[in-house]
């Protein structure tokens, strides 16, 4: 729900610009609407039905209908808050204008009432003190005894009649859009400016600039432009890294190259003097092939995994690690080192064989390499409700601390108390990494009391545990278990 929260979330800075802008085109707008209002209700003071209709009977009496007409349009013309209507015998407006709703209503009343009102007395000095309502129609007589109903309607029952207007209509269109215009060029150069600087940035990678990051206000963001900046330099980075260790790995594959070319060539030129020593020579040159063959199948096997496609096959853990101890066993023992070694119940895992079984037998290797004679490899496999563990312990010299980050790097080689000093090409632990790796798992090592070295590789165990087991204690001065 972390999005839901207004300094976080888009959304919400999106949410709330709209509404501030229907805040104030509302509040500006009822203002104004108000303020059209009540000028056109104070624009009736002074303004009294009976002075009007003692002035329309007076021009009906003196100029007939035409006179009305032309009284009528100069009172629409002067008084904009004030309508005033005369209808014929058939109950036609004069200006031929059509009657809105409500006088309809005022008519039907009118006619149905008993008291009808009379003519208004031309007679009267002062018309202002006649009793006439502004919503009862009046009787007007022409020249010829005709008579007409005049009818007021003046601007009384809703200030909101006023949107009605055009002008009026028009006017709060333009508003809206004055207001609504900023806001929008507001939201979306806050949305685009940051989009802009990330699209300069890709740019600047793709054309290999590798050390390429967005600005720090950009990633300091709180918001998804903030998350995005930020995965952005977290991708960045760890091109930069791959990048980094692909130049690394093919400067230390032309290292690792050079010495048995050399070696091949040197005892190539001593094979040529065909003497007593040609023998060894070839034997020489043969050993050197199979190394650099070993060398670039490693090689070729820590770059495949590092491709390898997300794994989706269940497997049994234990069934893979027993197959590899079983292979270990027949080394082991003209090495006269023992495997202790307890298959468990199932540990299901969704994972690849054959990578997983590379990755355990390396760690494998590695431990037989270091073993003293007479000595003991302990495997065991643990899990929990989401980690499957696999963990190789020896009794060998260890890794000096300073040499426990790198031990997993391509070609690194610990010095040590290895039976066959410097034997292979420093891969073994690189291609377990791979291979751990592309399962979203960890490996690591650590020292043991009161010598050796346990390598633990860990990878998720999504599949309900048939009998779960407590990962043990670490033993004292040991970092804690790994977790990804």
């Amino acid at each position: 729900m972390r999005w839901l929260l207004p300094t976080r979330s888009l959304f919400w800075r999106a949410f709330l610009t709209f509404w501030s802008a229907m805040a104030i085109i509302l509040v500006c707008g009822m203002l104004f609407t108000a303020a059209v209002a009540w000028y056109r209700i104070n624009s009736l003071d002074g303004l009294n039905p009976g002075s009007l209709t003692h002035d329309a009977a007076q021009v009906a009496r003196i100029h007939g209908k035409d006179g009305l007409e032309r009284w009528v349009q100069a009172m629409d013309q002067r008084y904009s808050a004030l309508k005033i209507y005369i209808l014929d015998t058939d109950d036609r407006e004069i200006l031929g204008r059509t009657l809105p709703a409500r006088m309809h209503d005022w008519l039907s009343a009118y006619r149905a009432a008993p008291d009808r009102p009379v003519p208004a007395d031309l007679t009267q000095p002062d018309p202002s003190v006649q009793r006439v309502s502004w919503w009862q129609p009046q009787l007007l007589v022409l020249p010829d005894g005709t008579e007409l109903l005049m009818l007021f309607l003046p601007f009384d029952s809703s200030h909101w009649e006023v949107l009605g207007l055009s002008p009026v209509a028009l006017a709060l269109l333009l508003f809206a859009l004055a207001v609504t215009a900023p806001f929008c060029w507001a939201l979306t150069r806050h949305v685009t400016a940051p989009l802009t600087q990330l699209r300069h940035t890709t740019q600047a990678l793709a054309a290999g600039h590798l050390g390429a990051h967005t600005p720090a206000k950009l990633a300091g963001r709180k918001d998804e432009l903030g998350l995005l900046a930020r995965d952005f330099n977290a991708m960045a980075d760890r091109l930069k890294a791959v990048v980094d260790t692909r130049e690394q790995l093919l400067h230390n594959i032309a290292h690792e190259l050079r010495s048995p070319l050399a070696r091949l060539r040197l005892a190539s030129e001593l094979a040529r003097r065909k003497d007593e020593r040609q023998d060894v020579q070839l034997d020489r040159i043969e050993r050197e092939c199979e190394r650099l063959d070993a060398l670039v199948g490693s090689t070729l096997r820590l770059a495949r995994l590092g491709a390898l496609p997300e794994p989706n096959d269940t497997l049994d853990l234990g069934d893979i690690v027993s197959a590899v101890v079983e292979d270990a066993r027949f080394e082991a023992t003209t090495l006269q080192v023992r495997i202790v070694w307890e298959p468990p119940p199932p540990v299901l895992i969704t994972g690849e064989r054959d990578s997983l079984s590379s990755a355990i037998e390396n760690v494998m290797r590695n431990a037989l390499r270091f073993a003293p004679a007479h000595s003991a490899i302990r495997v065991r496999l643990i899990q929990n409700a989401n980690y499957a563990c696999v963990e190789i312990e020896d009794r060998g010299p260890g890794v000096s601390p300073e040499d426990l980050e790198s031990l997993f790097e391509p070609f690194f080689r610990a010095a040590s108390g290895a039976k066959t000093p410097g034997s292979g090409a420093g891969l073994g632990l690189s291609i377990a990494q791979a291979a751990v790796a592309a399962h979203k798992g960890r490996i690591a090592a650590r020292n043991v009391s009161p010598h050796g070295l346990a390598v633990r590789i860990e990878v998720p165990h999504p599949l309900p545990a048939q009998a779960p087991v407590p990962l043990p204690v670490p033993l004292p001065g040991s970092p804690p278990p790994i977790r990804t």
